[in-house]
């Protein structure tokens, strides 16, 4: 792959090392502790306690709250306020992932060839996080969660209709409709759902102890009422996957479970979780919205990094991209 004035990419990427980009000396969500590096969102597989880090103001908030991380390591960038550092122009775009998730986007001012690297983000829209903004690219790192053509959610809409029939039907049943995500971001969406229907819920500590960060950092995001031991008649109950491995799961009655997670998509899905049903709430981007992230940006060259990496970059370049896994090894695509 031809390397872009300015700007570097590490070709030998490893998951213990991460991305970097030389000419800055800044690393991208690096999975262990660096002199410097950019943290995209504050969920744990994308934190490290580096000596300093690039990161927006929610996400800096959660940090400390989540990760005891101290104040004076954070380097903190709103969205869409360009700073200039070591002859580039870095700006932050919200990710639409989680509330506080960044994409990061930079420019060299000597050659302006520029770089955007995209973190877990999705398109469509979101109640809790802020919705996704692009900059145009030469250089476009994008994730590729669901980078198989089948992974194509629903419309929010529907999902919701989805989420609402569960609940109603569990109600109808006399049963309590206990709705799994995590407890940072999923469980952050389903109350904005919930509460957009003013359906009454409650949340395990965690899912509180999230949200209420969340709203200590400025998201508008309902009030959380903290579950304590007896949940009402007509109640949901929020709680991370990590319940149904809990006694206090089982002391739930007439309980009925449904895991939110874009793999609900696959018809195991339930199965695979242990839960009475499964819905297609995703936080990352699905196959169409990595189709129209490489339309909006136009880069040069793409590099696939974190999930279908081999398979959506062959993809891509059957539509004419210069687009490679950060794997290497790609099988070079011949006509028929």
């Amino acid at each position: 792959m031809s390397q872009l004035p300015e700007i570097q990419i590490n070709p030998e990427i490893h998951p213990r090392h991460g991305l970097h980009l030389p000419a800055l000396d800044l690393w991208l969500d690096a999975p262990r502790a660096k002199s410097f590096s950019f943290i995209s969102h504050a969920h744990s597989d994308h934190v490290a306690r580096h000596q300093r880090i690039l990161c927006s103001p929610v996400t800096a908030h959660l940090l400390q709250r989540r990760y005891r991380i101290a104040r004076d390591r954070l380097t903190i960038q709103h969205f869409h306020e360009p700073i200039t550092w070591n002859d580039h122009c870095i700006t932050l775009l919200p990710a639409g992932h989680i509330p506080g998730s960044a994409m990061l986007h930079v420019r060299s001012l000597r050659s302006q060839a520029s770089l955007l690297y995209t973190g877990d983000y999705k398109l469509r829209p979101s109640r809790a996080a802020e919705p996704a903004s692009w900059l145009q690219a030469d250089t476009l790192i994008m994730e590729s969660t669901f980078g198989l053509p089948h992974y194509v959610l629903p419309p929010a809409a529907d999902i919701e209709k989805s989420i609402l029939r569960f609940i109603h039907n569990a109600i109808a049943d006399h049963a309590t409709p206990v709705l799994l995500g995590y407890s940072l971001g999923k469980a952050q969406e389903i109350a904005a759902i919930l509460a957009a229907h003013h359906l009454p819920f409650v949340s395990s500590k965690t899912v509180c102890e999230m949200t209420q960060a969340c709203r200590e950092a400025g998201c508008t995001l309902p009030e959380p009422q903290l579950w304590e031991g007896k949940i009402p008649l007509g109640t949901t109950l929020i709680a991370p996957p990590q319940i149904l491995k809990q006694p206090e799961f089982f002391s739930i009655p007439h309980r009925r479970s449904c895991m939110m997670t874009g793999w609900a998509l696959n018809a195991s899905a339930k199965f695979r979780y242990g839960t009475d049903d499964a819905i297609p709430l995703s936080d990352h981007a699905d196959f169409p919205d990595l189709l129209e992230t490489a339309a909006l940006v136009q880069p040069k060259k793409i590099i696939t990094i974190h999930g279908s990496t081999r398979e959506l970059a062959s993809t891509l370049r059957q539509r004419g991209y210069n687009a490679w896994s950060h794997f290497g090894n790609d099988q070079l695509d011949l006509p028929l």
